[in-house]
């Protein structure tokens, strides 16, 4: 009996080494999740964006406050003003009313605006002119429990041609194409000239009519000779 107890229980681990596997193996799918979920969620820095009518909306949250902020209008353009405001709420603990800063640079330019926010009302409010079109950052900073960097990014479109001018564009360029579609239309009714009337057969018919009256002078030329011998005589 004593002997098949020992070969039943030569094949099995001891109590320590199957709790060790066990946790070997927890903590290697704990460690699994966790890579999956940091490869899957957007970096904790980043604020969303999100497009609604002609607002830009701005959210950030992790397990202490909460950035939220609009942008009108959603599409800047260059030189044109747009409004941004901020507002930051605590999950837990006193509410946030220290200054925000805001840095704005066109996207791989070293030029940059910064400013420094103060809170009115419950919300930060701004206004931002672009100088040129292109992709901008956005960067918040606050200091809450410890310091908060929260980066987005913000498309502006180039300033559109005056009014004016456009429609002195569309008129200049209706007026070329009818100038070119009547040119067009003449030279088809003209058709092809005929020879006769052609500036070249006229010239070569010149040369012709002023050779006919020399004939005459070689001809009494010829017989002049012919009289004087004949009175010679």
């Amino acid at each position: 009996m004593e002997c098949a107890r020992g070969r039943h229980l030569r094949g099995q681990r001891p109590p320590r080494q199957r709790w060790l596997a066990r946790n070997s193996v927890g903590a290697l799918i704990a460690c699994l999740l966790a890579t999956g979920a940091l490869a899957v969620t957007p970096g904790a820095d980043q604020l969303r964006l999100e497009r609604r009518g002609d607002v830009l909306e701005l959210r950030w949250a992790d397990a202490e406050e909460r950035l939220q902020g609009t942008l009108h209008p959603a599409l800047p353009r260059e030189g044109e003003p747009a409004l941004l405001s901020l507002h930051v709420g605590a999950f837990q603990g006193a509410e946030f009313t220290g200054p925000l800063t805001l840095t704005v640079h066109l996207k791989d330019s070293p030029a940059q605006v910064t400013k420094t926010l103060t809170r009115d009302g419950v919300n930060w409010h701004t206004e931002l002119t672009f100088d040129e079109p292109g992709l901008y950052e956005l960067e918040v900073r606050y200091q809450n429990t410890h310091l908060k960097v929260l980066t987005g990014y913000v498309t502006v479109a180039s300033q559109p041609l005056p009014q004016g001018l456009s429609w002195g564009l569309l008129v200049l360029a209706s007026g070329t194409a009818l100038v070119w579609g009547v040119r067009g239309a003449i030279r088809r009714l003209k058709g092809p000239t005929s020879p006769a009337s052609t500036p070249d057969s006229a010239e070569a018919q010149a040369p012709a009519t002023s050779a006919e009256p020399t004939a005459p002078t070689g001809s009494s030329d010829s017989t002049a000779p012919a009289a004087d011998a004949a009175s010679n005589r």
